[in-house]
């Protein structure tokens, strides 16, 4: 049922905006980085949240990030509807960071498909960038710079990959091609 009341200004709702906007000054202080928080909240909630907050005299959020929402079976995923999963539940089958390796994926707009089968494909491609990382870490992988932010890596099997970087990120994206010979100079492993 629709929770409103009749106003001289329109119908009346609940204060939830108002109880965000004092969580967040309590425990985040008057201006913070980043607020986020689901597409479906950008109005009225999140415009609402900013629009007191402002008038009160604090700064609130210097940036919004709206992500999609996470779906199963093609329904949001939520309480409400009794199809969420609890984090330590999933927890008993993939390590955490793999978990957040399948989570941002996806481009932070974009809605996320969750199944257990692809989770466990994004574990397996974790453990392999993983695996990777400590070859590289070990010396027995051969890494050149071609430029900034690509390195040229030949592995002891003769396996040649280009790997994309961006510190502190280690690997954004690795795809496997032939190198030419005469690319690049020697690099060191970023930490």
């Amino acid at each position: 049922s629709d929770l409103s009341w009749p106003s001289p200004w329109g119908r009346g709702r609940p204060g939830w905006h108002i109880e965000c906007s004092a969580m967040a000054q309590k425990y985040l202080g008057s201006a913070f980085d980043i607020h986020g928080g689901g597409v479906d909240l950008r109005f009225p909630h999140h415009e609402n949240e900013q629009a007191q907050s402002r008038a009160a005299g604090h700064p609130f959020a210097s940036y919004w990030l709206h992500n999609a929402w996470i779906t199963t079976a093609g329904e949001k995923m939520s309480k409400s509807l009794g199809n969420s999963l609890l984090i330590p539940s999933v927890l008993e089958r993939v390590r955490g960071i793999e978990l957040r390796y399948y989570m941002v994926a996806a481009h932070y707009r974009s809605h996320v498909e969750f199944s257990f089968e692809a989770l466990d494909e994004a574990a397996v491609g974790f453990r392999r960038i993983e695996g990777f990382l400590e070859r590289l870490d070990s010396g027995t992988a051969e890494i050149r710079e071609a430029e900034p932010g690509i390195w040229l890596v030949r592995t002891t099997s003769g396996a040649e990959v280009i790997v994309h970087y961006a510190p502190p990120v280690v690997i954004l994206r690795v795809a496997v091609m032939p190198l030419p010979s005469e690319i690049g100079r020697q690099a060191k492993l970023c930490r």
